[in-house]
């Protein structure tokens, strides 16, 4: 589903100058009009970037989840849980996914270039690591550039981990900034005792970066910094790395530090030792604020027990992080970040593809699937399913089954079914079930009600995909109607008859 470009290599100069002129035709084309769209819309939903250990072949490399609509504790994994970058450049592994939106609207995603997948040592890898970081860009997060690695350190540094980044308009630029080990220039082989601070650098293209300046410097190790502003405020979170003991009691946690300016060396704290007494240990700090409301989401990776688990707070100065139970995060993510994004690209990344055309007024949906082609579309007790229903069935389940479509309530280009023995209910989902609703007097509510067709997944027939979770579709799970998605983590999720389960025939009504 996601597709990287990779550049030609060309023989001539003409060639080289013909290429270069196309390239940034097609780049003025696409770059502007998508930034332009993106600063207009409403945020609706984010786009979650990580990666999810050594311990598999293809645990580092970039992986991709979405949420369910504006819901920022639930996601559903992209391209069936596979990479959905992978890079060929460096180490040939990637760490620490961090994506953003840049100022023209269109994304960067800068990782660590380190690959530890029955590989070397964490010493070794932090003495002679990788001086670089590997870049991506894209105008619209299906289509990426190949990735780029950029050295980023000079030789004193023994690794550079974790990148980041964030935009500084008082300098007019890009702010990068990771974790490295110094060396002294004395030291080519890297042999001395050291530790880590975090560094940063200044770019306006992602290719060239200023020298490399120490940011964060304790006097003892420090790594996994990340940043976000809010009212003229940068707040700082930092693993504070080092061992717990009566010496540090915070060691090994995650502390916030405050600083008006982005670059300082003088945050002052706000807070540490977050979330000791609900994780063991913490690293990995993500933050992002809510799209629709003054609420802080902080997800911390418990590295070495449940992985990330996410704080709240609605008062972000203050520093007071509360644990927030009942997420649905992908089954294994290790550091990453979280980006809001508009419908549009919710819909786009989640695969939604072209809609087709619809029958309106009182219909029948039928069920496709091998043995169940009797069953149709119904509400029994209010709930969605399917059951054997046919033209000789009692009036009562036939009306059951029968369906006024009509525009969507969220939007008029899908379409959404209203009950015709319950005028006004709607079918609708909750917690990825259908069900009848009275009509939504909620955006959100609204949303839930509105389904949009698209080809069927079988290759006939229709494909019923949700407008409040564009990743899943209406699928039957034996007789009960649910939102499905392929080889999600739940029982319904599964992969087997996916495509026929998925797959539904629009019919002349059963009732009048």
């Amino acid at each position: 589903m996601f597709r990287t470009t990779t550049p030609h290599r060309s023989t001539t100069r003409r060639a080289i100058t013909a290429l270069v002129a196309a390239l940034l035709t097609v780049t003025c084309a696409v770059a502007t009009p998508t930034g332009a769209a993106a600063a207009a819309a409403a945020y609706e939903g984010y786009l979650f970037a990580y990666f999810t250990g050594e311990g598999t072949a293809d645990g580092e490399q970039v992986h991709f989840a979405v949420s369910r609509g504006n819901d920022p504790l639930r996601y559903d994994v992209l391209n069936g849980g596979r990479p959905a970058l992978v890079s060929t450049v460096g180490t040939k592994g990637v760490r620490d996914p961090f994506v953003m939106r840049k100022q023209d609207g269109t994304f960067v995603l800068v990782a660590t270039d380190l690959r530890m997948y029955r590989g070397p040592s964490w010493d070794q890898v932090q003495r002679t690591g990788s001086r670089s970081i590997v870049v991506w860009e894209s105008a619209d997060l299906v289509t990426w550039s190949a990735p780029r690695a950029v050295v980023v350190a000079d030789s004193t540094a023994g690794n550079v981990w974790a990148p980041e980044a964030y935009y500084d308009p008082a300098l007019g630029k890009y702010v990068v900034f990771w974790a490295s080990k110094l060396y002294a220039a004395s030291d080519p082989d890297h042999t001395a005792s050291t530790y880590n601070r975090m560094l940063y650098a200044t770019t306006t293209d992602f290719r060239t970066f200023s020298a490399p300046k120490v940011w964060v410097d304790p006097g003892y190790s420090v790594i996994d910094s990340t940043v976000i502003g809010h009212d003229g405020t940068y707040h700082r979170f930092t693993k504070d790395e080092r061992s717990s003991s009566t010496g540090s009691p915070c060691g090994k946690f995650v502390l916030q530090e405050r600083a008006t300016s982005l670059t300082s060396t003088s945050y002052s704290p706000v807070a540490e030792c977050i979330g000791k007494g609900v994780i063991g240990q913490g690293e990995g700090p993500l933050i992002f604020k809510s799209n629709t409301e003054n609420r802080w989401y902080l997800f911390v990776d418990e590295f070495t027990g449940r992985g990330y688990v996410p704080f709240e707070s609605t008062d972000l100065a203050s520093g007071r992080w509360t644990e927030v139970t009942g997420a649905q995060l992908p089954a294994s993510p290790r550091h990453g970040a979280v980006v809001p994004i508009t419908k549009a690209e919710l819909d786009r990344v989640a695969g939604a593809r072209t809609a087709v055309p619809v029958t309106a007024g009182k219909r029948t949906v039928r069920a496709m699937t091998s043995g169940f082609t009797t069953s149709v579309w119904r509400h029994g007790d209010f709930a969605g399913r399917i059951d054997p229903i046919s033209a000789s069935s009692p009036l009562p389940d036939r009306q059951d089954a029968t369906f006024a479509v009509v525009p969507g309530l969220a939007d008029p280009s899908c379409s959404s079914f209203e009950s015709v023995n319950f005028p006004g209910r709607f079918l609708r989902q909750a917690d990825l079930r259908l069900r009848l609703d009275a009509r939504a007097t909620t955006a959100s509510h609204r949303a839930d009600a509105t389904f949009c067709a698209q080809a069927g997944n079988s290759g006939s027939g229709v494909t019923w995909r949700s407008y409040a979770v564009p990743t899943r579709v209406v699928r039957h799970y034996g007789q009960v109607l649910y939102l499905a998605a392929n080889g999600g983590p739940n029982a319904f999720d599964s992969t087997g008859n996916w495509a026929a389960d998925t797959t539904w025939r629009d019919e002349a009504p059963l009732a009048p």
